[in-house]
């Protein structure tokens, strides 16, 4: 009678947030200009001697360290520059996969390697939130002058970084916006720097671990999967991540105590999902009970009373996907951070 009792309540708790929950592109315009591109015209306009990242397409790609038989995304392929670069050195053995959101690309590139005798390019369509790319099946992910084009940041990198094996790189090739000194294109075109993009991208599991200067305007870095935990095994992520991620839709907060806890006093951002009904359903039910009223296209931050018993419930919701952070931070303690309570 408790556990159907929790799972109702639960179902009545995520029902009421869920129905005010809405996801906003941090720039809807950004890619207007591909939603019937005239491939022709971006050919002039992408592979041309004056565009740096052309000028610079050999060191680029020889910085990315390519070895015959890697699968490698190109992720906001275009034209297929890089494309058809990579294929080339990581042979037949290999496989590059072009991935656009413009399906006149991606044709345009599938049928130019064609023409060029490239056997080992695959063309994927993408979403504005996803590479729609298998999980675990690709060695390098290379994204050039293409990542101020994500409309969402977390949900196209997560699909990024389930896609990347355990030991998968990141290229990030992007152009580097410095008020005062950048272009006037770049800074109106730009919504952020390079700042901004490397704690994006760290925030939905990566860490950068090289960075080379070799362009003027824009930048390299290499960036490999983090599991962003501490000793503890606790998420690493600050109050002020939390808080802000929270705000703007890209996380979500549970509460893993037990319902009497919760009826005592819980955050109003919070859900509840007992470690008692995580613990107690199979994990087939536990997932249908779960995919419609937890996202798991979001970070899930996962508190308790002290800390303790986010641990046992994280591996359980890791099994069934999600991209769930434990918090040190218990109940009062978050209450003390600023986090309010439910009337």
């Amino acid at each position: 009678m408790r556990r159907a009792f929790i799972i109702q309540l639960v179902s009545l708790v995520f029902v009421t947030i869920n129905c005010f929950a809405q996801d906003k592109s941090v720039n809807p315009d950004i890619n207007k200009s591909f939603k019937k591109p005239v491939v022709s015209t971006f050919v002039e306009r992408f592979e041309r001697e004056g565009r740096e990242v052309y000028d610079h397409r050999e060191e680029i790609i020889e910085a990315c360290q390519l070895k015959p038989g890697m699968v490698v995304a190109d992720i906001g392929a275009g034209t297929g520059l890089f494309t058809r670069m990579i294929a080339s050195r990581v042979t037949d053995r290999g496989q590059v996969i072009a991935v656009d959101i413009a399906k006149e690309f991606v044709d345009h590139i599938e049928q130019s390697c064609k023409e060029e005798g490239l056997k080992n390019v695959k063309g994927v369509v993408c979403g504005p939130d996803s590479t729609k790319l298998p999980d675990n099946s690709v060695d390098l992910a290379f994204i050039c002058d293409a990542y101020h084009h994500f409309e969402f940041p977390y949900k196209t990198m997560r699909s990024v970084y389930r896609s990347l094996k355990p030991d998968g790189q990141l290229v990030l090739v992007d152009f580097d916006r410095v008020e005062g000194k950048s272009s006037d294109w770049i800074l109106n075109h730009l919504r952020a720097g390079k700042a901004t993009f490397v704690a994006e991208i760290e925030i939905a599991g990566f860490e950068v671990t090289e960075e080379r200067e070799f362009l003027e305007t824009s930048y390299w870095i290499r960036f490999t999967k983090s599991d962003r935990k501490t000793g503890s095994n606790h998420t690493t992520d600050s109050v002020d991540d939390i808080r802000r991620l929270l705000a703007d839709g890209t996380a979500k907060l549970i509460d893993v105590r037990e319902e009497d806890e919760w009826a005592a006093g819980h955050l109003a951002a919070a859900d509840l999902v007992p470690l008692s009904m995580l613990r107690g359903l199979p994990l087939d039910e536990l997932n249908t009970k779960l995919t419609d009223e937890l996202p798991k296209d979001k970070i899930i931050y996962c508190h308790c009373r002290s800390g303790g018993r986010v641990l046992a419930a994280t591996p359980i919701l890791k099994q069934l996907g999600y991209d769930i952070r434990p918090l040190a931070f218990g109940y009062s303690a978050l209450v003390a951070e600023g986090f309010k309570k439910a009337e």
